[in-house]
């Protein structure tokens, strides 16, 4: 049994409040995958709504409310919300949808509000439309799914679904608690363009927007290199380029592959531009990432922009040359702009750019300082509250100092704010910008503590007349003496509307510093996406106008600062001799072994390899040149100071090393070798390995001879010195006889033998050289279970259950026989027989163990929905051995069952968990002392309605643990939530949970837009024998409808 010795409860005294039912593994906003190997399905569970009462015109109706939701209505239609997820599928196939409702709940006298209109603004008179006379339930389908949407490396669906039905004519509303949604491939459409290398940059969106992403197989996919395309005006002086080369060669340096384009007859047209860019993404082996734009929209070095069809504004937007494949405004790659219109305006934004990045100024810790600025005078209090959000996300990463402006004279708290020196300024208010203008930005004195600004709101980002405020950021001060940013973000036009400026803002923050997206460009376009995750509906063509009108001045590519950059330790040899074919080096911190840091070395593309380092902080580059000359090593990382150096490759006079082009493997049962026959490593053979010699130097060798040996405990050398003789300059001398070496049993696929062949000579001249020689062979994972007798490959609890597993094969050579275990350590399971056998699995093939079934036995106290894991050991008669973790679900969930445990452990009961011990039973406990109660009033909450949303914190009497830190205070909103520890955050809008518009540490009691007005009041009282601390909102009412 659970004990709770400490308690917090909440008390909601609203006659409309329905319970949230949340799924056993909650993911994007109600759905998640069930799908077994051959089907795709979708299971939803309601995660919560609110039927809000709203008066119109003296009359009350209904509108249900959800979280994330947008609607498919139309206006005079019963509005009801609609949420989405996406779910990866394969390219070039139509989907449509299979809806199976599994509960449902009807509610009587119901009069739900139509949809008036998409317009924000918009608050006329009810018109019911014609569905309102019709006797059926509206919507007739509650499932929906899109076209194929291309994001890059994914194809994708929008999968839509109505949790609720409504009869207009029996005024019934119909709940939908839970359904299960499938895909059902019903035709072909045009084959999209995906690249054959992934890209690193958009694993964060996909895992953030992808329902199914965690479950697709994508190892096998080769990373690219990271690559930048340069849009350049055709008339650039020779200064000017020297200005860019300098910020190309920068970028190569830490790893990019560059490229620009200059040709009038590409740049001067945007439709010839686009389908340059179209082409390099389609036909280079690394296709641009990244597309960073040199110059104005307009002047003497001009890159011609966009105009959006959608708004009646003709907004410009870069967002177009981002949107390669599909009929989609899902991006392929993340956009920047470099706006100038002099030589000094650009020599000014490359200088930021490049200080910035690779010598950032150290004196002060401005990394951790931030500017936040709401002014609510004419866009309301969420302009305030979208900079609390933002403020919380600084607090949850470790900003230092964030300087908060919310009154007073703006303009000029704001160019103080950025004189300060911040790493982020934030402005969220209306069109003139609270009366700060470029002016402000040139008067500002931050040096080289230069911020990303952005300025979400009317006009600041209409760059393509005159110069827009964006513009005045990054071209502010010189290079020498910088000022402004080095990055701005704005939005075009006069029509800009709150609701989705405060959803771009808050993406981009989210992504920036929650997400794991590093650079600007991408962040800026997390934002946007945001606003199809928000507004999934596209309402008007709003997602797609914001996407078009919000536009990033700066480099694409640029790396965020977000803490005072660590240093780093980089150790390697400084010197290596003419044909040495790798150097090893490590990187290491002030705590030690510093794991995936980036490590790129560069001579003039001769030389040119990156990667990251591994949990030692080790990485082994290969030098792919037998020139001399100096090979620049750059190392980065996010939030640490970038190294650069470099070593020598030079000429000693004899240089032996390894032609590995001349690289033979013998194993064919003569001689001393032993194996298949096929002239490749596999585990269990002994090879005679014969690899020729080179003398890269200028002077002749003589007496050559090369030990060989190996770091891999899986390698027996058992031959290991080769004579090789005289090797005159530039000449390659075969191995007279060969290296023998024995492998061990099973080696997996890609194996690598760590193999080194040291060479030395009668003149003492010592040099070494790597081999790269690796395994072919099994590599065995666990991909599915296939539960028998289950369509959902779900577990019966109290039942036993036979089951098979599917291995894949990702290794080059086939497997046979192989033998497998189970083991599980849930308690709620029982093994009855953990041995299954599979005859063979093809290389690059998959396969079950056939009738060999496994057999569990699920506990019948065992919670509906409880996801269990099962180890999976495989071996084969050659020695092969592996195992990965699969996981299977136990019993459907229903509304009368507590739900989780969730990543942290944590379980939900509630008074109608029918049957369970630890259900609650409902109980009112009044706390307000007008009503008998004992609480106290929290006078200091005193929410009169429209801006003027309350949170204050207060100290706790016992010490609460909360996902496993401990709070002795706790904060209490007026808007019907609260937060562990302390919050200035007054949200008042129920955005998604977890999302961009709540607190860290939230409870969402009921997240509303309330109001203490007509007696509301917020109570509070601790019970102290029975340790339980209560939170009441009383008679509180909602701001819209003043409804309690």
């Amino acid at each position: 049994m659970i004990k709770l010795p400490i308690q917090l409860v909440f008390i909601l005294a609203l006659s409309f409040v329905r319970a949230a039912e949340n799924p056993a593994s909650v993911s994007y906003d109600g759905f998640q995958v069930s799908s077994s190997v051959h089907e795709k399905k979708i299971q939803y569970e309601i995660p919560g709504f609110e039927l809000k009462q709203i008066d119109k015109n003296g009359k009350v109706y209904v509108k249900p409310e959800m979280e994330n939701a947008g609607a498919i209505v139309e206006p005079g239609q019963p509005y009801l919300p609609t949420v989405s997820t996406f779910y990866a599928v394969e390219p070039g196939k139509t989907y449509s949808v299979n809806v199976t409702v599994q509960e449902t709940e009807t509610i009587l006298n119901v009069d739900i509000l139509p949809l008036e209109g998409w317009d924000p603004n918009l608050s006329g008179s009810v018109v019911k439309g014609r569905s309102y006379s019709q006797n059926e339930l509206f919507p007739a389908f509650i499932a929906t799914v899109s076209e194929p949407i291309v994001v890059r490396g994914l194809t994708l669906v929008q999968v839509s679904l109505t949790p609720f039905q409504y009869n207009p004519v029996t005024a019934e509303l119909t709940i939908i608690q839970s359904a299960e949604v499938e895909l059902v491939e019903n035709g072909v459409t045009d084959m999209p363009f995906i690249p054959g290398k992934r890209s690193r940059a958009f694993e964060p969106f996909y895992e953030s927007l992808v329902v199914n992403y965690a479950t697709l197989s994508r190892d096998e996919i080769e990373y690219q290199q990271p690559a930048i395309l340069y849009v350049l005006p055709s008339n650039l002086n020779t200064t000017m380029m020297n200005y860019v080369e300098e910020l190309m060669a920068w970028k190569h340096r830490v790893g990019y592959e560059v490229n620009y384009v200059n040709s009038s007859n590409v740049v001067n047209n945007k439709n010839n531009l686009k389908n340059y860019i179209d082409n390099a993404y389609e036909t280079w082996d690394n296709p641009p990432v990244f597309v960073t734009i040199v110059g104005d929209a307009e002047g003497p070095y001009d890159i011609p922009t966009w105009n959006d069809s959608w708004s009646g504004y003709n907004g410009e937007g870069d967002h177009p040359y981002s949107t390669l494949e599909g009929n989609d405004q899902f991006p392929e790659l993340f956009l920047g702009r470099l706006s100038f219109d002099t030589s000094s305006d650009l020599q000014t934004i490359i200088g930021k750019t490049l200080n910035y990045e690779s010598s950032p100024y150290m004196g002060e810790n401005w990394f951790q300082r931030a500017c936040l600025v709401g002014d609510p005078s004419s866009s309301g209090i969420s302009c305030i509250i979208s900079n609390e959000h933002i403020h919380e996300i600084l607090d949850l990463v470790g900003y230092e100092e964030v300087n908060t402006i919310y009154s007073g004279s703006f303009a000029s708290q704001m160019q103080a704010g950025i004189s300060d020196g911040v790493s982020f300024f934030n402005y969220r208010g209306y069109w003139g910008v609270s009366g700060f203008s470029s002016s402000n930005v040139n008067a500002t004195n931050n040096g080289f503590m230069l911020p990303v600004a952005t300025v979400i709101t009317c006009g600041t980002g209409s760059f393509s007349s005159g110069e827009a405020l964006i513009e005045s950021f990054i071209r502010a001060g010189t290079s020498a003496n910088p000022k402004g940013s080095v990055a701005s973000i704005g939005t075009a036009t006069l029509g800009t509307h709150t609701m989705f400026n405060n959803v771009v803002d808050m993406g981009f923050y989210y992504g920036a510093l929650i997400d794991g997206i590093e650079s600007a460009g991408a962040s800026l376009m997390y934002g946007k996406m945001m606003l199809y995750k928000i507004y999934p509906t596209n309402p008007n063509n709003y997602c797609h106008i914001f996407s078009h009108w919000n536009n990033l001045m700066g480099e694409s590519s640029l790396s965020m600062w977000s803490d005072y950059p660590e240093q780093t330790t980089v150790s390697h040899v400084y010197a290596v001799t003419k044909g040495t074919n790798y150097i090893d080096i490590t990187v290491t911190k002030a705590s030690g072994a510093l794991e995936d840091a980036w490590v790129t070395i560069l001579m003039d593309d001769e030389i040119f390899d990156s990667g990251y380092t591994n949990a030692n902080g080790f990485i082994r580059l290969p030098i792919t040149s037998t020139q001399t000359g100096e090979v620049l090593v750059t190392v980065t990382k996010k939030n640490h100071y970038p190294y650069q150096s470099s070593f020598q490759i030079y000429d000693p006079g004899v240089s032996v090393n390894v032609a590995e082009t001349t690289l033979t493997i013998d194993d064919d049962n003569f001689g001393e070798s032993s194996g298949n026959g096929n002239g490749i490593a596999n585990g269990g053979e002994t090879l005679e390995i014969f690899i020729s010699a080179t003398n890269f130097g200028s002077d002749d060798a003589e007496n050559v001879y090369g030990v060989i040996t190996s770091g891999s405990g899986n390698v027996s050398i058992q031959s290991g010195t080769v004579n090789y003789g005289a090797i005159s300059s530039g000449n390659t001398v075969g191995a007279p006889t060969p290296f023998v070496i024995s492998l061990g049993e099973g080696l997996q696929e890609g194996v690598n033998l760590d193999l080194i062949i040291y060479f030395n000579d009668s003149g003492s001249s010592p040099s070494n050289g790597v081999l790269n020689v690796n395994v072919s062979g099994n590599n065995l994972l666990a991909t599915a279970v296939n539960v028998i007798g289950s369509s959902s490959d779900i577990l019966t609890p109290g039942e036993s259950s036979y089951f098979k597993i599917e291995l894949h094969n990702t290794g080059s050579m086939n497997a046979s026989t192989v033998t497998g275990t189970i083991s599980c350590a849930s308690p709620f399971i029982e093994i009855l027989d953990n041995m299954g056998t599979w005859s063979s699995v093809m290389s690059g093939g998959s396969s079950y163990n056939g009738s060999d079934y496994f057999e569990v036995f699920a506990l019948e106290e065992t919670l509906p929905g409880a996801i269990v894991h099962f180890i999976v050991n495989v071996e084969t008669p050659q020695g092969y051995e592996s195992n990965t973790i699969v996981e299977v679900q136990i019993g459907e969930p229903t509304v009368y069952d507590p739900v989780g445990p969730d990543a942290h452990g944590y379980y939900i009961y509630d008074s109608g968990d029918i049957g369970y011990t630890l259900a609650p039973t409902y109980n009112w406990v009044e706390i307000d002392s007008r009503y008998g109660g004992s609480g106290s009033h929290l006078t200091s909450l005193t929410d009169g309605g429209n801006n003027q949303d309350d949170v204050e914190t207060i100290d706790l009497p016992f010490t609460f643990k909360f996902y496993g830190q401990e709070y002795d205070q706790i904060s209490i909103c007026s808007n019907g939530w609260i937060a562990m520890g302390e919050s200035t955050l007054q949200s008042f809008r129920n955005y998604q949970i977890p999302g961009v518009g709540g607190p860290s540490a939230m409870i969402a009691v009921f997240w509303d837009d309330l109001k203490l007005t007509n007696q509301g009041r917020v109570y509070t009282w601790f019970n102290a024998e029975e340790k339980r601390f209560y939170i009441q909102w009383s008679r509180v009412r909602t701001y819209q409808n003043n409804s309690t």
